[in-house]
């Protein structure tokens, strides 16, 4: 069974057509990317797929008891400090502190999120989800304030990813 399922998906917003008609499957192992220009309805697409927005026509279903990470374009992180924001209900905390740390934010465990810029609101986001276990992953613009260190280990962790992904970047050298 995949892990996300939609079927003739649509969502409309004050009369404008966002999404329409939309069909998808993401399967475990396999790799979707969504591309389009700016306001073409991808994030409306992913709040759909998060459970976020009901579409206002087709279905929406995810796989029973799938585990789906959803890292936003803009997440909001839980108040306190960024180690707590990533190894909260981890069995294992050194995984998140790796990631944290692999992506740049390892001098900052103690740093108060709501102090964090949006770049590093990003990082510790995607460093909760690299340090958890999923069936599939849907990546908002994953790289976005990223350095060249930082992108380098989210390709090589998602090359060794054996769930689902859908992906949606701007980013042509993640695709490849």
């Amino acid at each position: 069974m995949p892990s996300v399922a939609l079927k003739s998906v649509g969502r409309r917003f004050a009369g404008v057509t966002a999404v329409e008609s939309v069909d998808l499957t993401i399967a475990h192992g396999e790799f979707v990317t969504l591309l389009g220009p700016s306001g073409c309805g991808k994030s409306t697409l992913l709040r759909i797929i998060a459970g976020e927005l009901e579409p206002d026509t087709g279905e929406a279903r995810l796989g029973r008891n799938a585990r789906i990470g959803i890292l936003p374009q803009q997440p909001v992180l839980p108040a306190g400090n960024v180690r707590d924001a990533v190894t909260k209900g981890l069995d294992e905390a050194w995984r998140g502190e790796s990631a944290l740390t692999q992506l740049g934010m390892g001098n900052m465990f103690d740093a108060d999120t709501s102090q964090l810029s949006g770049g590093q609101r990003k990082r510790v986001a995607l460093a909760a989800l690299l340090s958890r276990d999923w069936d599939a992953l849907i990546l908002d613009e994953p790289t976005n304030h990223l350095d060249l260190d930082a992108i380098a280990y989210l390709e090589e962790w998602l090359a060794a990813f054996t769930g689902g992904l859908l992906l949606v970047t701007h980013d042509r050298h993640v695709l490849d």
